[in-house]
């Protein structure tokens, strides 16, 4: 299956990160330790028309912390976001969507975060 690696390697690429982050960036930008998102976005992402891929753009918040965005991509390679049709309570139905509002840590780090760091890092 493609896309999948060992997670001995997941680990060493998270650990290098965490332990090399603070050089890419000083001062008022953040990188994030992680970010969680709700499963049903990347379901409604996988749900549109001739999606086979997902693709990770990075942007910056208002805040200066680096976000990772989720478009889809269909056969062709050009990108998919969601449309709305009605799902999404409140919004114009035309609306389209890209996954992004996520739960950065830091500011927001629960226990059950450290504990996934955990098993990505060497302790």
């Amino acid at each position: 299956m493609k896309n999948l690696m060992p997670l001995s390697d997941g680990k060493l690429m998270v650990k290098n990160y965490l332990d090399n982050k603070s050089k890419v960036f000083t001062g008022e930008i953040t990188l994030p330790n992680t970010e969680t998102y709700d499963s049903e976005a990347f379901v409604a992402l996988l749900k549109q028309p001739d999606c086979v891929k997902i693709r990770i753009h990075y942007g910056m918040n208002e805040e200066k912390v680096i976000c990772a965005i989720f478009v889809g991509v269909d056969s062709n390679g050009n990108e998919i976001t969601i449309k709305n049709n009605g799902f999404i309570a409140n919004t114009g139905v035309d609306e389209e969507y890209v996954i992004e509002l996520s739960s950065k840590c830091p500011p927001s780090c629960s226990d059950e975060n450290d504990q996934s760091i955990k098993k990505l890092i060497w302790i």
